[in-house]
């Protein structure tokens, strides 16, 4: 338990470091460092996909061999890149770095020398020219938001206290996996506030010439805002939209609804006990079922106007434009049951959870405020909870 919690908090820091990170280089070596201390490994490599979408090396470790290529201080790198596609058109399915990147999935190897439907000739030359011994790899793609792969982060020899080299843990997948999730944000991040540095610079120098120009730059400029915009409200932890959305739009909806006299329905969810999950699952377990809750919520309002975020630790909040008293009752009810019966699967154990719910629904007059809404809506939760949990609760506003 303690060990996860560190875990948890290395994570949390990790993060704050790569947010800060400001060259490209710099960030990419940073990335590989933390993955091989966290696992021990004896060596790694983060490659990039490149516009031929092949596989290009960005760094290379090698602690036993003492190598460091790429990245901000190494040295060169000279290797070949892996094509994701071959000449038959067809996903490249044997080097393991391109199949990770193709599948989209993590791949464990405990002994690549015994491995199946691998290829491994390049990894035998390598050791005979190096006198290297190759054995355990663990590969994560690491995947933009649009879950496009662009990279793969591949570590190489996990070894024990001794430093006798062995396969890497099941009990490491997720915390590789959570690193590789802030890596490809943080990397995304950055490109993006590379893309706006250069965009910028490059109208300063431009903007008395060529006015077209200014213009195409100008919209590709506005695209990367949006899209760091977008960024930004997100929750990290449930991929669902995170309090800061919910509170601009809601205020916006609000306002809306008074001039056109409409219905607006809240509903404020709270996980029952989710505590005792985090103390006997683990964090790890706790951010995967906060994840799953979240997007079964999610997954049953499609309405455009429908907002779906976390309001802070494991309460969520949803609000619903044009839906009265009786449907709000029965989506709060649907909501109630498809969480009830869920099964989480998460770091390896199956999980369930309940929700207490608490909602209203009314149409806005000019004397109220919609903060009285979600206070009408909170203190029906908390009546939810005292009844006994798993219950939905309507609200009076007053």
């Amino acid at each position: 338990m303690a060990s996860d919690t560190n875990d948890y908090r290395r994570l949390i820091e990790i993060g704050i470091a790569l947010s800060a990170e400001k060259d490209i280089d710099s960030l990419l070596e940073r990335i590989l460092i933390e993955a091989k201390t966290m696992l021990n490994a004896d060596a790694g490599t983060l490659y990039l996909v490149n516009q031929k979408n092949h596989l290009e090396f960005a760094i290379v470790l090698n602690d036993s061999l003492n190598i460091a290529q790429g990245g901000a201080n190494g040295d060169p790198i000279s290797l070949p890149e892996i094509p994701l596609v071959g000449q038959d058109g067809k996903a490249n399915l044997l080097n393991i770095a391109a199949l990770a990147a193709n599948n989209k999935e993590t791949l464990c190897i405990d002994d690549v020398y015994a491995a199946q439907n691998i290829d491994s000739s390049g990894v035998k030359r390598f050791d005979t020219l190096t006198g290297y011994t190759s054995r355990s790899f663990l590969t994560v793609p690491l995947r933009n938001h649009a879950e496009q792969t662009i990279g793969v982060l591949q570590l190489l020899n996990a070894k024990d206290q001794s430093g006798n080299f062995g396969p890497f843990s099941e009990s490491s997948i997720p915390l590789i996996e959570a690193l590789a999730s802030q890596a490809s944000v943080a990397m995304e991040n950055r490109h993006l506030m590379d893309e706006q540095a250069s965009l910028r610079r490059q109208l300063e120098h431009e903007v008395d010439e060529r006015t077209e120009e200014l213009k195409n730059a100008l919209s590709k400029l506005s695209e990367a805002h949006i899209i760091l915009k977008e960024l930004t409200t997100i929750d990290a932890v449930t991929g669902i939209r995170n309090r800061q959305y919910f509170e601009e739009v809601f205020d916006q909806e609000w306002r809306r609804a008074i001039r056109q006299s409409y219905p607006i329905a809240m509903m404020v969810l709270d996980i029952d006990h989710f505590k005792q999950v985090n103390d006997t699952y683990g964090h790890l377990a706790g951010d995967e079922s906060l994840r799953a809750v979240a997007g079964t919520i999610d997954g049953l309002f499609n309405r455009p106007s429908d907002v779906v975020a976390r309001y802070g630790g494991e309460e969520f909040v949803v609000v619903l434009p044009y839906v009265n008293a009786e449907n709000a009752a029965e989506k709060a009810e649907q909501v109630r049951r498809y969480i009830e019966n869920l099964t989480i699967n998460a770091d390896g154990h199956q999980i369930s959870v309940t929700v207490s719910i608490g909602w209203v629904s009314i149409t806005p007059q000019e004397a109220m405020t919609s903060r009285s809404l979600v206070a009408c809506a909170d203190k029906a939760l908390y009546v939810a909870k005292a009844d006994g949990r798993n219950r939905v609760i309507q609200g009076t506003y007053i």
